[in-house]
């Protein structure tokens, strides 16, 4: 029941992608950067930083647009993916893209105010059939690379979002703050190797909770794992450090 209601989630938040375009969207962020504003955008990323400080990346499991191609995804390649060199090539557009953002206020003298319908003055981010061709062309993208590089191939290769979601993790664990996890009974274990085989995200499930709880920023609390656990040994639960 679960992980259908995840799914349905997912799905409605990729069927209003039309409308929330814009907030996930790196370009306005530059352009508001540029006229020396936050945008929504960049209001967004900001605020889901600060989640990830308790809630880690659950985002990405039960909301994100784009984690519903994902899902969908895995019916065609559910082959795991190699989460290090995609992890390089992810850091590295987040590092042009803030680069660009930090340059356009610098150049705009700095943060002046807050426009959260930046580019979006009618609330629906895709308003007039032009827009449509950026709509396409990001949908297109992310299905090429899902397909291509295997499950959630686009999160781990390009997602310009998931950098600020480990930093709010990294930090909240740094700073010893309760955070959402899953948890473990080690005992239980009998290294069957399920929750491997089930994680969206190609982690080694079945090593990382050996120590209690899984504690990895690309965890992103689906719940697959302690679904198809069959011994029960993982569920959710609140742990610091």
């Amino acid at each position: 029941m679960r992980q259908k209601t995840r799914r349905i989630l997912l799905l409605v938040s990729l069927l209003l992608f039309p409308v929330t375009l814009n907030f996930f969207s790196p370009y306005v962020s530059i352009d508001g950067a540029m006229a020396g504003v936050a945008s929504g955008s960049l209001l967004l990323f900001v605020a889901l930083a600060v989640g990830a400080v308790f809630f880690g990346r659950a985002w990405c499991a039960w909301a994100c647009p784009m984690g519903g191609l994902a899902e969908y995804g895995r019916a065609v390649n559910d082959r795991p993916v190699k989460r290090k060199p995609l992890a390089v090539l992810r850091y590295s557009i987040f590092g042009v893209w803030g680069a660009f953002v930090a340059l356009g206020f610098l150049m705009a003298g700095g943060v002046k105010g807050f426009d959260p319908l930046r580019l979006t003055e009618n609330l629906v981010s895709v308003d007039e059939p032009v827009k449509y061709i950026t709509y396409y062309l990001v949908l297109a993208v992310f299905v090429v690379l899902t397909l291509a590089v295997g499950r959630r191939g686009a999160c781990h290769a390009i997602c310009w979002m998931s950098p600020f979601m480990a930093v709010g993790y990294v930090a909240g664990r740094w700073l010893g703050i309760p955070q959402l996890r899953i948890v473990s009974e080690p005992g239980k274990c009998t290294d069957c190797g399920s929750c491997d085989r089930r994680c969206p995200m190609s982690l080694p499930v079945s090593s990382l909770h050996k120590r209690g709880a899984v504690r990895v920023s690309d965890c992103i609390l689906c719940g697959e794992c302690v679904d198809h656990c069959p011994k029960k040994a993982l569920r959710y639960g609140v742990r610091g450090r």
